[in-house]
């Protein structure tokens, strides 16, 4: 069966001699992997329209296999800033691997905030589009923070805990929730509505993109990889923004 779908490229792997598998977030399929066929070739016809982050059109065979066959690529956007920028090439991954590890069905809502977020990382370059980015998949996944009161009782809260829920107060806090005060609290409550990539101190954001990465790791129960690599990078090497 032949279909059609509008997806990114999250990444890929080697095949053989001349093959790649590659993983898609498709809007309407959700998680597509699909072999390219002779992708590797210096005459493969579009090899290069599959790197991660690019916004392609596809057209793929689907047949018995786990694996569907690749058949037609065109580039809708390459998102060339990500690529050639380090700063944003790191925070980039951090959002390919957050969708690959947390979105397996079919989630319109996800592609497009995903696709938004690359966008917003290409044309702006902030640590915060990120912090939104790891927030917004969050609550899309059903497992959205709260940020404006206590989790376990509703009062006021000025520390931060991702086993708890997200923010807690002094008397429901746990041993490994965190004081974070409530301007950061506020800055991750506006970012993850509105998704805007407002001005804030560089503690606070930095505090606000850790507890963020945090909560998402806790409750997909495993290390985002390329998280590693971001914040070392974002401090030695300047933003192009």
């Amino acid at each position: 069966m032949l279909y059609k779908d509008e997806a990114v490229v999250l990444r890929s792997m080697r095949l053989g001699e001349a093959d790649r598998i590659v993983t898609f977030m498709g809007r309407a399929s959700g998680k597509i992997k699909g072999v390219a066929k002779g992708v590797r070739k210096t005459k493969s016809r579009y090899g290069g329209r599959l790197e991660p982050f690019t916004h392609v059109s596809l057209m793929l065979w689907k047949g018995k296999g786990d694996l569907d066959t690749i058949t037609q690529v065109e580039v809708i956007e390459p998102f060339r800033a990500i690529r050639e920028d380090i700063v944003r090439f790191a925070a980039g991954q951090v959002m390919l691997e957050a969708v690959d590890r947390i979105v397996e069905e079919v989630s319109p809502r996800t592609f497009r905030l995903l696709v938004d977020s690359l966008h917003g990382l290409a044309s702006d370059g902030s640590p915060l589009v990120l912090t939104s980015f790891l927030l917004r998949l969050s609550a899309v996944a059903g497992f959205a923070p709260s940020l404006d009161q206590c989790a376990e009782c509703g009062e006021p809260a000025v520390c931060f805990s991702p086993g708890q829920g997200g923010a807690v107060c002094y008397r429901c806090r746990d041993k490994e929730a965190e004081e974070v005060g409530v301007r950061v609290l506020e800055l991750m409550r506006d970012l993850e509505k509105d998704g805007a990539w407002m001005k804030a101190d560089k503690a606070m954001s930095e505090t606000a993109g850790r507890l963020a990465r945090y909560y998402a790791e806790y409750h997909i129960e495993r290390r985002l990889k390329s998280a590693a690599l971001q914040p070392r990078l974002s401090e030695a090497v300047p933003s192009s923004s």
